[in-house]
């Protein structure tokens, strides 16, 4: 069975070029210290999938940093450009996240929440609207 492409990317050179058949599990902007130095501005605006639902094309290179509680977080970009394309955590198995900027159309973000608003620069505009955390909250229990 084929599913339709939700939505499409690459990295800037376009070596890395990915499609997601899924819809986001969840949406946020993380201003944690990793992700302002991974970036070089003050936060990252991150959409999170089902693995499954991500198929990536071309060679990538990863950089992995332990977080806060303990989990390995990799940061996988391009070896060629340097685009961050995308993340996998050992806290959130199965799924994925992906840098929004790096998408073709990525219109449709909407964040549902802002994490790690600790180290929110003041410069550093983020919607005050939706759940702010000043750490990472943990996923979603299943039920």
């Amino acid at each position: 069975m084929d599913k339709s492409t939700f939505a499409s990317g690459s990295c800037a050179c376009g070596a890395i070029t990915y499609t997601i058949t899924g819809t986001p599990k969840t949406m946020v902007q993380c201003h944690c210290h990793d992700c302002q130095k991974a970036t070089g501005t003050g936060h990252v605006s991150l959409a999170f999938f089902a693995k499954e639902d991500v198929n990536i094309s071309g060679p990538t290179t990863g950089y992995t940093t332990t977080t806060d509680s303990g989990n390995q977080s990799t940061r996988y970009f391009c070896p060629t450009c340097g685009s961050r394309v995308y993340g996998l955590n050992s806290g959130r198995p199965g799924t994925i996240t992906l840098p929004v900027g790096c998408m073709d159309d990525h219109g449709w973000f909407s964040p549902n929440a802002v994490v790690y608003t600790k180290y929110r620069n003041d410069w550093d505009m983020t919607r005050t609207d939706i759940p702010n955390f000043e750490e990472m909250p943990p996923p979603p229990s299943k039920s």
